[in-house]
């Protein structure tokens, strides 16, 4: 088995040859447009093909990354990017959409195609879908566990990347709505804005229980000590995040993942406190081993931003200068920033005082001052940015390294063209003199000499491996002649190694859609026991699957003699998945919407909806499937025509909350044991909301399966839809029976409008 793969990020072309200096196998890197981090540097074509010619040329992979959700107008111009990078020799795309991963598996059939966290792939039935289309890697869930991950390697033969380091959502990747809902930036378009990390309030019961806390801010991520646990399970591929850092961010965890991997392969070499000490430096917010090796330590409540490194406490604070006391832990120098976790502000040290004069550098147990002009009185201090490391991270990738090695055989016979073979890798190159060889009138040019001209590779990329001499006695090679072809040599190979082929095929043309003429049907979905008796006189009703309330539901559904339909969950491991199909009541349920693809490839020949959760969100997508669909909260109106189109049956919800969130973090447990208790029960009976700083408050509910979901503060409400060839969708999530019953008056009466001035409600993306 090949060594793990270590996966690195790239946001310009400098964090780039930072991560390779430093012994990325892989980079992925995004282009300026059609990119989930939307507010790095990213590439553009010019220098995504620059970048390509340089990874390859020094034996590392290139993968770009185009996993957002698209609009319709934007696939024109995506697919001439997709164009080029094939052109370019781009190694693999990730992708969310799923209307552009079946596109590309047609177009491009020679083409890598990676599957991104954003689909949300956290079980092996999930994995198997994606299979059976023809991806090669499956990035999988930040929030499974290695049992998992081994679990699902040994079961399909596709590559698994998992996330290694660096920053967290709190919520399940593709599943988040937060930043979409509050601000139309969408993460699944690369423009989250990080709701996240602002601060909130929860209360229990209406009572403020939890005042202005970090609430759902994770530490980082960081499994160095684990990688043995990640090679056992067989996992492809380490991924480091890290795309919006600087390059020594990006230089010094690649630095350290390079030496821990290396050292589990049998290398005496470890990585080093020191190195530890590089990545906190640069960023990290306090790490955490994650859900993957079951650190129950997720959030820390108290901070959100980089924390840097320990430097000293504050003394004193003198008003008059504007000048705060430190007494120093570390050592501190000009250039330096520095953080009062007090006050949480800090600055780029320009002056250090030490007993009244000027210095450049502050010691460890000196009292020194820094000028500061928010007074300060005690507290902590941190070094968040030190130029001694940035200085020697610097120095990691400011000169060439040696990436591949090389073996010459020259070819020296009286009479005969001088030639030099050069051999590495996989690459054969031989090149010719038009010089003949002559006897040696003096002289001749012994063999110590040649090799001695033939090994210097200088600033090349390539190390010697050895040189093999065919060549017959008292004969005379000019040395110049030898630099030429030791020079023309490398300059060939690196031309085959910089443009290696690996798309060997024209494009192939894509269907036009099938033009469809819609069903109108009104679905509605609940959560509750009470909400399911309320609306058990209406068609096409579907309740939100709970282990807990499945069987009651069932009876009443049967008592009612109504068909037995769930809305099933967006998130299904292994066990999840299992519990339900062990369930007896499952083989007599007669419809089912499904929010993964895991339950989908099970459920293909039962009658399933195609549930908000898979984000579809436009007709690439839509005409993909035969199903009905129901469409993504973020599809505009002009979207969701063009998506009518082309599909069976296109279902809007028109009411009801979105889940912003679904976490495996539980802000319940956080509150009460400062990490999460599986099953801890203290949910049992309250109620729980989340308060943003600006007063707005989202319903908090905990499933059978501890996890948590955050609900936006009011609910969708469209109105004008009636020109549509859609159905429709009514979701009560939190909703009492009164209000249940309002709104179905209104949507029975067509008196949406009014009804809309009544209540606090969004449009959503629909007149976007």
């Amino acid at each position: 088995m090949d060594k793990i793969e270590i996966l690195a990020p790239a946001g310009d072309m400098e964090s780039l040859k930072a991560a390779i200096a430093n012994g990325a196998d892989a980079i992925y890197l995004g282009p300026d447009l059609f990119s989930a981090r939307a507010f790095a540097k990213n590439f553009s074509l010019p220098e995504i093909k620059e970048a390509v010619e340089y990874a390859h040329l020094r034996n590392v992979r290139i993968f770009i990354t185009v996993n957002i959700l698209y609009h319709d107008e934007e696939f024109k111009k995506l697919f001439q990017y997709i164009d080029h990078f094939y052109e370019y020799q781009v190694d693999a795309l990730l992708i969310q959409d799923i209307g552009l991963l079946k596109a590309v598996r047609k177009r491009y059939p020679d083409f890598e195609v990676h599957v991104s966290t954003q689909m949300t792939v956290n079980s092996l039935e999930a994995v198997r879908y994606f299979e059976d289309l023809g991806v090669t890697r499956i990035v999988l869930s930040r929030e499974n566990t290695i049992e998992e991950i081994r679990y699902i390697k040994e079961h399909s033969s596709l590559e698994i990347e998992v996330f290694a380091h660096g920053a967290l959502c709190v919520s399940y990747s593709g599943q988040c709505l937060m930043s979409s809902m509050i601000g139309k930036r969408s993460g699944n378009r690369g423009a989250c804005a990080q709701p996240c990390r602002m601060t909130y309030q929860l209360k229990e019961d209406g009572q403020v229980i939890e005042d202005e806390a970090f609430l759902l801010s994770p530490r980082d991520l960081c499994t160095i000590d684990n990688l043995q646990e990640y090679i056992d399970a067989n996992v492809t591929s380490l991924k480091l995040e890290g795309r919006m850092k600087k390059p020594e961010y990006v230089a010094a965890i690649t630095k350290a993942y390079r030496k821990a991997v290396d050292h589990c392969y049998g290398k005496k070499e470890n990585y080093t406190k020191d190195d530890i000490d590089d990545m906190k430096q640069m960023f990290n917010r306090h790490y955490t081993k994650g859900f993957p090796f079951h650190d129950l330590h997720i959030v820390d409540t108290d901070f959100s931003g980089n924390r840097g490194m320990p430097l000293g406490v504050v003394t004193g604070y003198n008003r008059k200068r504007k000048v705060a006391a430190i007494k120093l832990t570390d050592e501190l120098k000009q250039g330096d920033s520095i953080l009062f976790k007090s006050v949480d502000a800090g600055r780029p040290v320009n002056k250090i005082y030490f007993k009244g004069k000027l210095v450049n550098t502050g010691h460890p147990g000196e009292t020194v001052e820094i000028e500061f002009d928010q007074p300060v009185f005690n507290g902590d201090v941190m070094k968040t940015v030190s130029v001694d490391t940035l200085k020697k991270l610097d120095e990691t990738f400011m000169h060439e390294k040696k990436y591949r090695s090389i073996s010459f055989i020259l070819h020296a016979h009286k009479d005969a063209f001088l030639s030099l073979e050069a051999l590495s890798g996989e690459e054969h190159v031989t090149i010719a003199s038009e010089h003949l060889i002559e006897e040696a009138r003096h002289t001749p040019t012994d063999a110590s000499r040649i090799k001695k001209q033939l090994s210097k590779l200088g600033s090349t990329i390539y190390m010697l491996d050895q040189i093999s001499l065919d060549m017959d006695e008292n004969i005379n090679i000019p040395i110049s002649l030898l630099n030429s072809l030791r020079r023309d040599a490398v300059d060939t190979l690196n031309d085959r190694f910089a443009h290696t082929k690996l798309h060997h095929l024209q494009p192939q043309e894509l269907p036009q859609p099938k033009q469809h003429t819609s069903h109108k049907n009104n679905y509605i979905v609940v959560r509750t026991i009470e909400q399911l008796q309320t609306v058990m006189t209406e068609d096409n009703v579907y309740m939100y699957y709970d282990e807990e309330t499945v069987h009651d539901a069932f009876d009443i559904f049967v008592k009612h003699h109504k068909p037995v339909c769930f809305y099933m969950p967006r998130i299904n491991t292994d066990e999840d998945i299992q519990n339900i199909l062990n369930n007896p009541i499952i083989d007599q349920v007669e419809s089912f919407i499904v929010n993964d693809y895991g339950l989908y490839r099970l459920w293909k020949d039962k009658h399933v909806i195609l549930g908000s959760g898979l984000n579809i969100t436009n007709s690439l997508s839509a005409s993909s499937f035969n199903e009905s669909i129901i469409a993504s909260y973020e599809t505009s109106r002009q979207e969701l025509e063009k998506m009518s189109q082309v599909t069976n049956e296109l279902i809007v919800q028109i009411y009801g909350k979105t889940e912003n969130m679904i976490t495996e973090h539980c802000l319940v447990s956080q509150h009460y044991f400062q990490k999460k208790i599986k099953h801890c029960h203290r949910c049992k009976g309250h109620t729980y909301t989340l308060v943003d700083r600006k007063g707005y408050e989202f319903t908090l509910f905990t499933d059978e399966r501890c996890r948590n979901h955050i609900l936006h503060n009011v609910p969708i409400l469209i109105e004008s839809y009636g020109s549509l060839a859609i159905s429709t969708l009514l979701f009560f999530l939190d909703e009492d029976c009164q209000t249940i019953h309002e709104v179905l008056e209104a949507y029975k009466t067509n008196s949406f409008h009014e009804y809309r001035n009544q209540i606090a409600s969004t449009s959503g993306y629909y007149k976007v």
